[in-house]
């Protein structure tokens, strides 16, 4: 499928996961959106889960591109961590249909972290590679790096599933809030122990656990 056709029908998965959500999304509605008949989808696309991937991958791409260029100051590079992984989350806020695909995949009702896929698990880490590389410059060794890499996922995604977009509730404010204060913390525990963060170390059984196996 050329380029600029792809586009056309992932964009129309996303109009039709923020008007119904996830579970009122069919095919043939996709295809009416994107100017298709369901048939032709089909001979691209196996099912409406392949069509959640695609749109996942490209906003795994994006949030990505998005911590990439999130600025950091000149005089305060140490401060790329928390730049880097709010412009990732950020991302992902202003998006909540695409927020809703992550945490579908993610979840038992999509096909679960551990059955997500070779590639689409090398993707989600993929785009927080900008935030494992801001990590590395605070001097973390690689078993610390992997370990705070997965708790931010996994709080990221947390406030994720809490957070309703349809409300202005002041349990999404302290959500966010509390994510951003958790960031902030990594960071600054980091830049106060630099010898600590790069000889730290996580227990052999966490170090062996097989998060996409």
């Amino acid at each position: 499928m050329a380029q600029t056709r792809r586009d056309l029908v992932l964009r129309a998965v996303r109009q039709a996961v923020a008007e119904g959500g996830v579970a009122s999304t069919n095919v043939r509605d996709i295809a009416k959106r994107a100017g298709y008949t369901a048939g032709a989808l089909y001979a691209y696309f196996p099912g409406k889960q392949a069509l959640f991937e695609a749109v996942l991958a490209d906003s795994l791409a994006r949030a990505q591109a998005a911590a990439l260029a999130a600025k950091v100051a000149r005089s305060a590079p140490e401060g790329g961590f928390a730049a880097r992984s709010q412009a990732w989350f950020a991302y992902f806020l202003a998006h909540p249909a695409e927020a809703h695909l992550l945490l579908h995949v993610l979840s038992s009702d999509g096909r679960g972290l551990g059955r997500m896929g070779d590639g689409l698990a090398s993707l989600l880490m993929d785009s927080l590679a900008p935030v494992t590389q801001a990590l590395q410059l605070l001097g973390c060794s690689p078993a610390l790096l992997q370990r705070e890499t997965m708790a931010l996922l996994s709080m990221a995604v947390g406030v994720l599933l809490i957070h309703d977009p349809s409300k202005l509730s002041g349990t999404n404010a302290l959500a966010v809030d509390a994510l951003a204060a958790y960031i902030e913390s990594v960071q600054l525990r980091l830049v106060a122990s630099p010898a600590q963060a790069a000889a730290a170390a996580v227990p052999e059984e966490f170090a062996q656990v097989d998060l996409f196996g």
